[in-house]
């Protein structure tokens, strides 16, 4: 079998260019989403048949000259088609017509020669299959590693655009056209930006974001950057309400919500805002916390400094007293401001009697020294009692 199969294999060998064209042909009329002339072109594609068609033919034969490595074509070939994008089931459907092409070339001899055993030639299809088979494992290895390899690039290079146009760059001339179009985004119109925290678990704090605003026609991009996760979602004539409403559900950790913003050139300051209404959320906590609603919140999470002077010149007195009653009249003040300063309503929330909160506000006004009723101290109230909850965090 050993001489029969070398002694076709070289006869065959003296064939190539033809058997060459042969699967070309092939290839064309029967694996066309393999060819696509802005990709792969006639003559690459003629070469490449040609160096693989030559390969098996040396190892049918054991002809593989020494020191060479029998599956360099194959493996060129995987690689080569990975770079190029064209699936790999066509790369692989194309090495089965080349087995084809081979085996028709050997029963072609087989008819010429009269020298040939036929039995012996028909157990020869066996070794060849086997060779093609092995060729074909080769192929889909290169493919794959490539294919990873470009997906890394794909990602790195995905990364340092979502990076670049946080740190602004989406200003610059041309910039903001060239990062939408690689990323897939429209460069002008509305966007919103989204931080996530990381839940208590490691995992996103924002379940699948991009796959659930796909499945209704928007268009994200989702990036891990330090320990959050940031989102650039391009609105197209939606409402931030409908994707607040679509995200809200998956959220397992704190989410900051950016306000609306025009085109790709404001999305670092959009990233900014996005970050300051993550922080008015307290550590631990899981939901959307939208700028837009909680900015009494943003302005003390903007300037810890600030609060800090805020909770100690505003509620000092209060927080110097007695722990049991400090804690009272924290909770009465908190509720009464909640309420829009109303004793009834206030009341109600606290389980006590309404004369019980007069009281308690009476202790209040004797504690600060001056009426509560003013709007600028109600205010002031307001915002140091933010800073103080932020500051027990």
């Amino acid at each position: 079998m050993a001489d029969l199969a070398e002694q076709l294999a070289r006869a065959l060998v003296g064939r190539l260019d033809q058997l060459a064209d042969e699967l070309v042909a092939d290839i064309l009329a029967e694996n066309p989403g393999y060819h696509d002339a802005a990709l792969v072109t006639l003559a690459e594609l003629h070469r490449s048949c040609r160096a693989n068609l030559e390969r098996v033919l040396q190892l049918l034969g054991d002809t593989v000259p020494r020191g060479e490595d029998a599956y360099d074509a194959a493996a060129v070939t995987g690689s080569r088609r990975a770079e190029q994008r064209v699936p790999l089931d066509s790369v692989l459907r194309s090495f089965r017509l080349g087995g084809r092409v081979l085996w028709r070339g050997l029963v072609r001899i087989g008819k010429e020669s009269d020298d040939i055993d036929r039995d012996r030639l028909l157990d020869l299809a066996t070794t060849l299959w086997t060779v093609v088979d092995e060729a074909s494992s080769v192929v889909a290895r290169a493919y794959r590693d490539t294919e990873l390899q470009l997906r890394r690039l794909d990602d790195h290079r995905r990364q340092s655009l979502v990076g670049d146009l946080l740190r602004g760059r989406g200003r610059e001339a041309g910039f903001a056209a060239q990062a939408a179009a690689e990323l897939g985004l429209p460069p002008d119109g509305a966007y919103v930006v989204f931080v996530a925290d990381s839940a208590a678990d490691g995992t996103p704090g924002l379940a699948m974001p991009q796959d659930t605003l796909a499945g209704y026609g928007i268009r994200s991009v989702w990036e891990p950057r330090d320990r959050h996760t940031v989102g650039l979602v391009a609105l197209e004539r939606r409402a931030v309400g409908c994707v607040l409403g679509l995200l809200r559900g998956g959220a397992r950790a704190r989410v900051g919500v950016s306000p609306e913003v025009q085109g790709l050139a404001e999305i670092g300051v959009a990233h900014d805002l996005a970050l300051l209404a993550l922080r008015t959320l307290p550590s631990g906590a899981a939901g959307l916390a939208v700028l837009d609603e909680r900015l009494p919140e943003a302005l003390v999470a903007r300037s810890p400094e600030l609060a800090r002077r805020l909770r100690a010149g505003v509620l000092g007195p209060l927080l110097r007293l007695p722990g049991n009653e400090r804690d009272v009249l924290l909770e009465t003040l908190a509720a009464w401001l909640e309420t829009n300063r109303s004793a009834a309503a206030t009341a109600a929330r606290l389980y006590c009697h309404r004369n019980t909160v007069l009281n308690r506000l009476r202790r209040l006004e004797a504690v600060f020294g001056h009426s509560l009723d003013d709007h600028r101290t109600a205010l002031a109230l307001s915002l140091a009692l933010i800073a103080h909850r932020d500051g027990a965090r």
